[in-house]
């Protein structure tokens, strides 16, 4: 056992970090505990070590010798925690001097003498040998070797393990603010390509949750930087990845789509400059191999040149897949406000999203998607620049498009598509919108007259006591609509007939004396 926590204690040295502020609280409140004797009931079991340890609430702990990443404790913070610390402490004063383990850890950064006064720790997997504490290579290189210490054969513990070592690694982050957002960017951008790696070395294809998750913080962190100019000191770190970012084109991976929208992302957010879009564009034109993702990456940088003949003619040789990315395409045109050229694009994808809603499983992802396109290239600048394409948008792909094209028709106040339209998607008149029916009929009571003689008859059929009451509240609607347009004899006739068919429904005669459509 003293052996298994001799190289415990080890390893322990690697993952804290005596540079930066998070771990410099760790070992300090973790002495604390430990000198304050509040860790009790240990229990050794091959190489798990656990206790209680009690702070403001008791916790128990476990700590793995053989896996420190394994150890855990019910407490709600997630890695190494003071807990932890504790016992560790604890168990180690029976093999060795826990202040000479803390003048050890020290002794790792070899800024500490100047920082001491100032910085805490940080949870981060070190290294075995002096690193710079700045540039993109040491970066990397922490990166690397954080990842390179996971050992990872089950699937289904990898998300959890590769989301405790980014959170290390976000911790280890600079304490100067504007470098806080490049740090995470590089964080969560080599993240993603190290998680990559495992998957693939290992055959793991089920963790978009993962990937996704990593974009959103890829994207959090361009935000970031997008909002400030940046200092000349980030040159050297986004030529770097100007020049790397490259390979997420053409390396093999499970997550195809995930790899070329982090790609998609860098040249939207951070690479703006003309001249390097230019030659990145050359350069995707230059290969000899194109697969899928440097096909959308070469559509991409065409638009963000403003070579849209070249980007049109590219999509062609692409499948439905395309449309996950045109929202990236038609995003930059709008923020651009050039209205003229996404209009080129929105052409150009109607027969995709064609092939896409016929190869969908049901109708909830068609009108899901359907809404997601319509945010995406904005109903309100069509609607202003280009109504014909949008009608005809919206008439392609019907019915899951109604809703959209019914409010569309109500604001424009084109009230006689709009009864056609509740026509064609034979929709029954209790679903329709109260307010668009009222204010149809209070412009035009002609054109919604067919909604309810069509309403009254569907009612009828029913044969049920309450399809009866149903159908008298919209004959009396109908009475009201004939009385504004100054026609009750017509109603008298349309009446009278119906009572005639319906000689035989004598519940229904009841219900039309309760409504007082009949005289007692």
């Amino acid at each position: 056992m003293k052996e298994e926590l001799q190289a415990f204690a080890e390893k322990l040295q690697s993952y804290l970090d005596p540079a930066s502020d998070t771990h410099q609280k760790l070992v300090q409140k973790g002495l604390l505990l430990y000198r304050q004797q509040l860790v009790s009931k240990k229990n050794i079991s091959q190489n798990i070590i656990s206790a209680k340890v009690q702070d403001v609430t008791p916790v128990q702990v476990s700590l793995d010798l053989e896996n420190p990443e394994n150890s855990s404790c019910s407490c709600p913070q997630e890695g190494i925690c003071r807990h932890q610390m504790a016992l560790f402490f604890s168990v180690y004063n029976q093999i060795g001097s826990v202040f000479d383990w803390v003048q050890e850890w020290k002794k790792h950064d070899s800024s500490f003498a100047i920082l001491k006064n100032m910085r805490r720790g940080s949870d981060l997997v070190s290294e075995q040998t002096p690193v710079p504490l700045s540039g993109h290579e040491a970066w990397i290189h922490r990166f690397h070797k954080a990842f390179n210490n996971l050992d990872i054969q089950n699937e289904y513990v990898l998300e959890e393990k590769l989301r405790v070592t980014y959170n290390r690694l976000i911790e280890y982050a600079p304490v100067e603010r504007e470098w806080r957002p490049l740090y995470h960017l590089f964080a969560a951008y080599h993240t993603l390509k190290e998680a990559n790696e495992i998957c693939v070395r290992n055959h793991f294809q089920t963790h978009e949750a993962f990937f996704s998750f990593m974009l959103e913080e890829a994207d959090d962190a361009l935000k970031k930087l997008s909002i400030s100019v940046l200092p000349f000191a980030f040159d050297s770190y986004i030529a770097y990845l100007r020049e790397d970012c490259t390979t997420l084109l053409n390396t093999k991976t499970f997550h195809s789509s995930e790899l070329a929208e982090l790609y998609m992302l860098l040249w939207t957010s951070l690479f703006k400059q003309t001249i390097w879009r230019k030659l990145e564009l050359e350069r995707l034109q230059s290969e000899t191999i194109q697969n899928e993702r440097m096909i959308l990456a070469k559509i991409y940088l065409s638009i963000l040149c403003g070579k849209d003949e070249i980007a049109l003619s590219a999509m062609k040789t692409l499948d439905k897949n395309i449309i996950y990315f045109s929202q990236y395409w038609f995003q930059y045109l709008k923020t651009q406000k050039a209205y003229s050229r996404l209009i080129k694009y929105i052409h150009a994808m109607i027969p995709f999203i064609s092939d896409y809603l016929s190869k969908l499983k049901n109708d909830f992802d068609s009108y899901a998607f359907m809404r997601m396109f319509f945010r995406t290239i904005d109903e309100n600048m069509l609607a202003d620049h280009h109504p014909l394409l949008l009608e005809r948008i919206y008439i392609e792909f019907l019915p899951f498009s109604y809703t959209q094209y019914n409010e569309y028709l109500i604001v424009k106040q084109k009230f006689r598509t709009w009864v056609e339209l509740q026509h064609l998607t034979g929709r029954d008149i209790e679903l329709v919108d109260k307010y668009k029916l009222e204010t149809v009929a209070k412009t035009e009571p002609q054109l919604v007259m067919p909604l309810y003689h069509a309403a009254v008859e569907h009612l009828l059929e029913s044969r049920t006591r309450d399809a009866y009451k149903r159908s008298v509240r919209y004959l009396k609607k109908l009475r009201a609509l004939y009385k504004k347009q100054k026609k009750l004899n017509a109603w008298d006739i349309y009446f009278d007939d119906l009572l005639l068919k319906t000689k035989r429904l004598r519940a229904f005669h009841e219900e039309c004396r309760r409504g007082k459509l009949i005289d007692a």
